[in-house]
């Protein structure tokens, strides 16, 4: 009896065991199977969000880098600065100094729509000319420090506008005075709602990392607010690196958002995009959530018919049994992973042939299970030389290590190409040797189209779709570098639309832009496929001609494109007409750097416009022809 009774104890703790074997069995099936899985759908989320606020810092750049220009612009104008030189020197008083420069520094305000109001400071820090909407100003000391345009957002009275300081340097360099200049925040706006594209609640700031100051858009939408970031932002800021972008996670400390980052304005800046924790972070566990959910509901359902089945099999010496069922709990467990999965899974044998896909695969690509199967990866995406290239890399490094992430450019059924993020795994046998490759991605297509979007308008002007300043700038300096290394010369023409100013304010700016996204298609239209040209902003234009066998070849392309500008624009059933004032400087005669070129081009339109417009003068003071305006009146 007693010896029965031992038989039964041990076959209770027999069946306890099993049940808990196939309990903990399942657990860590399902944790080995649900981690991998969360970690790439976590890092590619994060990756491609935080590619998106850099893409973001990057317009927010171009905006400050087009109001700095703007105010170089005005602190460049010449006969201006020259009046201002003798009001220093003691050849000219105040009052008419300011009598001649204010209705100057007015026309200057509608050069940009975002352009305010202009300050015009002289070398003590007096207010000479006060145009428009203006706020308070930094100090003489202040001024006299700066070594160049300075800018920052500021308050004025109920709301904030972006002040930019620029000096006013002599012709030897000495500091004559400061400029600054205030602009309407709309397109920073704009930019800071853009952070609600990670999710709704999401709100975007920028951060004065040195003052501690952060600027962020109101409750309504419509307008900036400035606080401190202990009053605003839930996040660390001391865990914040502003060297290069990053991401900070809450504590746990009942924070519940997570905070992104990347620095601006060359350091002096940072974009922060304040996000919900788990609204961000939704769409990961979502994927995981149904998953793991029938892994816990399979586990006791299991463990019950393994009860069942382990009677008999004790009674009739049946471990082997009890093995065969408890790996058959675990197959069907990562069957169901492996079928129930949101991201596409591919098994391929060591030579890249597939052997096995999963429904995610199907419906992300297009093509059938029965379609692929057998067939080497290269033959069903149809890759071209330079992705097959990419495959043997990664081969190699499979070869030294047992998984590789990236990106991949596939084709699906359609024939369209789809990018990509990938995960490689390497499966090895007991001896060691590869015996499976397994691929984990996901579509990441329609992310990376918004993220060359963005980078796009970045760097091309929003009205004309032309290379903007920074392009312009950055395609001179490489032009320069190719002309020097060749032997070559390279031409600059800077050109400024006469009459325009008149056009905009009789007709409107609706009809100023369709005026001139016009002549930004004339001069495309009259250029050369390899010529360059850009719009610097406001009524001003800006070409660039490489491979001149000559200078006087610069001067010909000037005179046609007089010639094109000056005939008439047939804008809402009305001709109207306008003028062209050109400046050319050439490489290496006129300038050895992109800076001096574009400078020496400017200095030469203004003594083109001077001579009586629609002509074109050299850096060097060759005179071009003026061109005839026949047919017409100019512009009232």
């Amino acid at each position: 009896m007693p010896e029965l009774n031992a038989i039964r104890l041990i076959r209770r703790k027999a069946m306890l065991l099993a049940v808990l074997g196939i309990l903990v069995s399942g657990i860590l099936v399902a944790v080995v199977t649900a981690v991998p899985i969360y970690q790439s759908a976590r890092e590619g989320l994060e990756r491609s969000s935080l590619m998106g606020i850099q893409a973001q810092g990057a317009a927010l750049n171009n905006l400050v880098q087009r109001y700095e220009g703007v105010a170089r612009q005005v602190t460049s104008r010449t006969e201006i600065r020259r009046r201002l030189q003798a009001y220093v020197e003691g050849e000219m008083s105040i009052e008419s100094l300011s009598a001649y420069t204010a209705p100057r520094l007015a026309d200057a305000l509608g050069t940009s729509g975002a352009l305010v109001g202009i300050k015009r400071l002289g070398p003590f820090g007096e207010v000479i000319v006060d145009e428009g909407v203006t706020a308070d100003v930094p100090g003489h000391s202040i001024l006299d420090e700066m070594d160049g345009v300075q800018s920052r957002l500021v308050q004025f009275e109920d709301r904030i506008i972006w002040r930019t300081a620029a000096p006013i340097a002599g012709d030897k360099g000495e500091r004559l005075g400061t400029d600054v200049l205030f602009f309407e925040v709309d397109s920073l706006i704009e930019l800071l709602s853009r952070s609600r594209a990670l999710e709704a609640s999401a709100r975007g700031y920028l951060l004065d990392y040195r003052e501690k100051r952060l600027v962020g858009v109101d409750v309504d939408g419509t307008g900036l607010e400035m606080s401190t970031p202990r009053e605003t932002i839930a996040g660390d800021l001391a865990r914040i690196d502003p060297a290069g972008p990053g991401v900070v996670w809450p504590e746990l400390d009942g924070e519940t958002r997570v905070l992104f980052y990347t620095p601006v304005g060359g350091g002096r800046c940072l974009l922060l995009i304040e996000a919900g924790f788990w609204n961000f972070y939704q769409p990961v566990v979502a994927r995981l959530l149904w998953p793991l959910g029938l892994v816990f509901l399979l586990l006791p359902i299991v463990a019950l018919l393994a009860a069942r089945a382990l009677r008999p099999v004790l009674r009739r010496l049946s471990r082997q049994a009890e093995e065969l069922e408890r790996s058959a709990g675990e197959l069907r467990l990562a069957a169901s992973v492996f079928e129930g999965t949101g991201e596409a899974i591919m098994i391929t044998s060591p030579n890249h042939r597939i052997l096995r896909v999963n429904p995610a695969f199907t419906r992300i690509t297009g093509f059938a299970a029965e379609e692929v199967m057998g067939r080497p990866m290269s033959d069903l995406f149809q890759l071209d030389d330079r992705e097959n290239k990419q495959i043997e890399r990664i081969c190699q490094r499979l070869a030294r290590e047992h998984s590789w992430q990236g990106e991949l450019d596939y084709r699906n059924r359609r024939g369209e190409r789809l990018t990509a993020l990938q995960t490689i795994s390497k499966i090895s046998d007991e001896q060691g040797r590869t015996s499976h490759f397994i691929h984990i991605f996901n579509d990441i297509t329609e992310t990376k189209a918004a993220e060359q979007q963005i980078r796009h308008q970045a760097h091309h002007d929003s009205l004309t779709d032309l290379p903007n300043r920074a392009s312009l700038k950055y395609r001179i300096g490489e032009a320069v570098a190719r002309a020097r290394k060749d032997e070559t010369r390279l031409a600059v023409l800077f050109l400024d639309l006469d009459y325009f100013k008149q056009v905009n304010d009789r007709l409107g700016h609706a009809v100023g832009d369709r005026l001139l996204r016009e002549v930004a298609e004339r001069l495309q239209r009259l250029l050369r496929h390899e010529d360059i040209v850009g719009r610097l902003g406001g009524d001003e234009f800006l070409i660039l001609l490489e491979g001149l066998p000559a200078p006087r070849f610069a001067g010909q392309v000037a005179a046609k494109v007089i010639e094109v500008l000056t005939q008439p624009f047939v804008l809402d059933g009305e001709q109207v007409r306008i003028g062209v004032s050109i400046g050319i400087a050439v490489f290496p005669e006129q300038g050895g750097d992109a800076e001096a070129l574009v400078n020496h081009a400017d200095a030469a339109m203004y003594d083109a416009k001077a001579a009586g417009r629609d002509t074109f003068r050299y850096f060097d003071g060759e005179v071009g022809e003026v061109v005839s305006r026949q047919g017409g009146p100019r512009p009232t």
